[in-house]
């Protein structure tokens, strides 16, 4: 299955053999406090505290059609004792601050005291940019649910997570590196799951960079997945800047 249909979840991680590579950002925070997807605590912040959004890596490439498009990856901290509801809009802007690409997404519902990492796309051949993106600006989307609030939108639970070192031909882009995944994906919320999953994989070099990831909607998942009930899950091309050493795979209903 190509790196553009399929489906994802919380953290598992496999190891290749990787290198040391430095990614392209214009925030060069790009190292995580603690593995991204992980229900590590977040210190030091009250439980009232409201979620917080912050650009961590940035890549401006081209695909197969030459198509411009800006990859980058929002970090969202939730220091609260429940689940966050969050939107994030963002923008790429061209060197004079002018708007020439923009998208609000609805993440996933983010677990108490954990951090999550968000990798979205904007330009390519589908929304095409304006004009020469220079950087990108991401924030939290305000009020984005009315006076609803909140959406539900769980993650769903991986395991038998295995990265392997794919081919160039498989890749959309023009990047260097190219990864296959393989995944279980279980229905662990507590309905039956009847729709469309969103899913997202984030690769991370030895040193706890970002080096690449991918994002799509899976065709493979059942029509009706019951509570508890597996299947499996398989990507190939997924593209990057340098080696990887493992991957962050998440997937929610929606």
């Amino acid at each position: 299955m190509h790196a553009r249909a399929r489906t994802t979840a919380l953290a598992t991680i496999a190891v290749l053999v990787g290198a040391l590579t430095a990614c392209s950002s214009s925030e060069p925070d790009s190292k995580a406090d603690h593995t991204a997807g992980d229900s590590a605590s977040i210190a030091d912040q009250p439980s009232d505290s409201p979620a917080s959004v912050r650009l961590v890596w940035s890549h401006t490439g081209k695909d197969v059609g030459g198509d411009t498009a800006v990859t980058y990856v929002a970090r969202v901290s939730n220091p609260r004792s429940s689940v966050a509801s969050v939107a994030v809009d963002a923008r790429a802007l061209d060197k004079t601050g002018a708007i020439v690409g923009s998208g609000r997404e609805t993440l996933p519902n983010i677990p108490a005291h954990t951090t999550f990492d968000f990798l979205g796309t904007l330009g390519g051949s589908f929304t095409q940019l304006t004009g020469k993106p220079a950087k990108v600006n991401v924030s939290q989307a305000k009020d984005a649910f009315g006076r609803a609030g909140s959406v539900e939108q769980p993650m769903l639970a991986t395991s038998e997570l295995k990265l392997t070192q794919g081919s160039r031909d498989d890749l959309f882009t023009n990047d260097p590196y190219s990864y296959n995944l393989t995944v279980k994906v279980t229905n662990s919320t507590h309905n039956d799951l009847q729709s469309m999953v969103t899913q997202q994989v984030i690769l991370y070099n030895a040193a706890g960079q970002i080096v690449g990831g991918d994002t799509g909607s899976s065709d493979n998942v059942p029509d009706s997945l019951p509570t508890g009930m597996s299947y499996r899950e398989q990507w190939t091309g997924i593209p990057a800047l340098g080696k990887a050493t493992r991957a962050v795979y998440t997937v929610w209903a929606g």
